[in-house]
């Protein structure tokens, strides 16, 4: 039988949260509807809104709350129109709620296009209008960790092994382009590394200590996605690291690529890679084309299909 496949985000969402292993790694994530916009604006500064089903960050929106507090109204403001000095004036109780309540701005980046709108109505027509009649969701903004002041995320790859069991093989990383709110190479972002991205942010027991602990999630994630979807054989999770260092699951993909571990320099985490990935039938036998082909003509290629 074939590799099992799942397009839905929010179907593969909905079933880790059901792993006690993995939940407290999810972001806040719930479908898309105008209600669920209103309350993930007052809990979060950040969301991101994305196709249910989608590749590549392909329709992924930015909306940022931005709330400021007003100036309330001073004395020297309100003293040519104060009648009784003893009783407030309606020009101070009307500064006394000004005061309370800030003002709202919904920042919405889309692309390189940035909008501001000052009402929760006025956004959510722009965003029906991105997202017409298909099913997204929306999702906590996770601050991301910077290199050299550019934003960067992990792919960590976990695979069937040649024992049949869950194995995470690989770990890189991915620099988003500047301008950009998305890290995906195929908007210009650039890969890396987990060395060179996560070591210098860290000393050396901490990093060790992320490093297994990314590899056990992958495993932990695998098996609970295998329990409502018995064949897959291999996931890719797309890993934020926040700004004090804690991993979150952004998404996982149950057709990832892998032709972009062979762009780095450990060629034999790459050998391992593509060994798992025939023995389970993602590529044919050495006989086949695939292992005559470069790791660049590879990756170039896996640019024309459909990843999910």
């Amino acid at each position: 039988m074939g590799i099992q496949r799942v397009s839905s985000k929010w179907t593969k969402t909905a079933v880790l949260q059901r792993s006690r292993n993995v939940n407290e790694y999810i972001p806040v994530t719930r479908q898309y509807n105008r209600q669920t916009l209103e309350r993930m604006t007052e809990l979060f500064e950040s969301n991101y809104i994305k196709p249910d089903r989608g590749t590549y960050g392909n329709g992924v929106m930015r909306v940022k709350t931005i709330r400021i507090k007003p100036h309330p109204i001073t004395d020297s403001n309100t003293s040519e129109n104060a009648v009784d000095p003893l009783s407030p004036s309606e020009a101070e109780v009307s500064a006394e709620i000004s005061a309370e309540v800030p003002l709202t701005t919904y920042e919405l980046r889309y692309g390189t296009e940035e909008k501001y709108f000052h009402s929760l109505d006025e956004l959510d027509l722009a965003l029906t209008e991105h997202i017409q009649n298909r099913e997204y969701i929306i999702q906590q903004g996770i601050p991301l960790m910077k290199h050299d002041g550019l934003p960067f995320d992990l792919r960590v790859l976990t695979q069937k092994n040649l024992e049949r069991n869950w194995e995470t093989t690989g770990i890189l990383g991915r620099v988003a382009a500047p301008g950009k709110i998305i890290t995906n190479i195929h908007g210009g972002g650039r890969l890396a590394t987990f060395n060179e991205l996560v070591r210098p942010q860290f000393d050396q027991d901490r990093f060790q200590q992320l490093r297994s602990e990314l590899y056990r999630l992958g495993i932990h994630t695998a098996v609970q996605l295998q329990r409502s979807f018995p064949r897959l054989k291999e996931i890719g999770i797309d890993i934020a690291l926040d700004e004090d260092g804690r991993p979150w699951i952004i998404e996982v993909n149950t057709l990832p690529g892998i032709y972009a571990f062979g762009l780095l320099p450990d060629k034999e985490t790459y050998r391992k890679i593509k060994r798992y990935a025939r023995a389970y039938g993602r590529l044919p036998s050495k006989k086949g084309k695939t292992s005559r082909t470069s790791p660049k003509a590879q990756a170039s290629t896996a640019k024309s299909r459909t990843h999910r």
